[in-house]
């Protein structure tokens, strides 16, 4: 039982009170729902995966001071959304998207909500768009692929500046989909991020996000 102010005195209920106080906080609410209810009507094949954690990342890209920012599966444009409200006026996201239907959605989403001049989308996947970019980008968001999540690292370590954050998803996907293809992958990228010599990585309790620094 709670006790009169409010306190937790329990897991459950200090999980609780987390997630009601992350909804009431989550600006961009609404497109994370239409994100679900586009996965629920399109099926297991559906490539969008809405973040529970918009708000974490909003908070990441402002504490950063990140300008230039970029993201890998843009989905309907939940995260991306996050990244520009968090990281200011003066921060630009380019968020590549291999599904044009999504990436058209997106578009909608982010005029619907005074970002869309913020918010560049490109349209294609990440292995040919990303060898097209040039850095330097303060932050990048890995939530793309993971059969091309080797490639994707490659290109991050080339793009990323010395001393900015990327923030990878999804690298336990083998835990809900253990025949999925591509898990050899995640779990180079994984060997990849704990490598001190290249990354400092810490992990959320879940496994559900790693935050990396580029040495």
């Amino acid at each position: 039982m709670a006790t009169s102010w409010g306190e937790p005195t329990n897991l459950q209920e200090a999980i609780n009170w987390v997630d009601k106080a992350t909804r009431a906080s989550d600006r961009f609410r609404a497109v994370w729902e239409a994100s679900h209810r586009h996965r629920e009507q399109h099926g297991g094949d559906c490539t969008v995966y809405p973040s529970s954690d918009g708000p974490l990342m909003g908070t990441l890209a402002a504490a950063a001071g990140a300008k230039r920012i970029l993201e890998v599966g843009c989905g309907l444009g939940y995260s991306a959304l996050w990244l520009a409200y968090g990281a200011g006026q003066e921060a630009r996201v380019e968020t590549i998207e291999g599904d044009p239907s999504h990436a058209a959605i997106a578009e909608g989403n982010f005029a619907g909500e005074g970002l869309a001049g913020r918010i560049t989308i490109h349209v294609g996947r990440a292995a040919a768009v990303l060898a097209k970019l040039s850095g330097p980008y303060d932050l990048i968001y890995f939530d793309g692929d993971p059969a091309e999540a080797i490639n994707d690292l490659d290109q991050f370590e080339r793009l990323v500046r010395p001393g900015g954050l990327l923030i990878s998803a999804n690298l336990f996907l083998g835990v809900y989909m253990p025949d999925m293809p591509g898990l050899e992958k995640t779990a180079e990228y994984r060997r990849r991020i704990t490598d001190v010599n290249r990354w400092m990585t810490a992990w959320l309790n879940s496994g559900s996000k790693a935050l990396s620094v580029r040495r």
